[in-house]
């Protein structure tokens, strides 16, 4: 679980930053304001919920966990991949960049699953996803010890 990165409140306070409110944010997305609202009191979020915040409101939220990633893991070698990677890899989901990089690290669903304490089955079944909770996402990459955060900042720029 993440530790201590509450991004319904950074997205509030960017919201305040940015002098809007919640309503204008569920109207900008045609988003249940209730919906919304209940959202930005967890501390996670899918990551499509995640990418459309970010794009109404022009703020990389991503980067904040990229950044938050690498502060979180003090002797830990957190691999960001590159702008070529980035730019090779943009048609494909996150559930396949994981996919790919488990298959690179020579490692298997299963060593995965077990280390995010998750059945096989269970997760294979969400690498089958376009998106996946922030949450989930901030513990395969610590496990991996890869930034996939970045794919969707450097996504978001173009």
């Amino acid at each position: 679980m993440i530790e201590n990165l509450p991004i319904g409140d950074l997205i509030c306070q960017e919201l305040e930053v940015q002098e809007r409110f919640i309503t204008w944010l569920a109207r900008q997305m045609d988003y249940p304001y209730n919906t919304l609202y209940k959202t930005l009191k967890r501390d996670h979020i899918d990551t499509a919920l995640l990418w459309n915040i970010s794009k109404v409101m022009e703020y990389d939220f991503f980067e904040r966990y990229s950044a938050f990633l690498k502060d979180r893991s003090p002797g830990l070698s957190i691999r960001t991949p590159t702008a070529d990677e980035i730019i090779n890899k943009e048609n494909l989901s996150i559930g396949e960049l994981i996919q790919q990089e488990l298959t690179i690290q020579g490692r298997s669903i299963t060593w995965l699953a077990k280390k995010v304490y998750r059945t096989p089955n269970t997760l294979g079944n969400i690498l089958k996803r376009d998106h996946i909770d922030t949450a989930l996402l901030w513990d395969i990459s610590r496990k991996l010890r890869y930034d996939f955060f970045a794919y969707y900042s450097e996504w978001l720029k173009n």
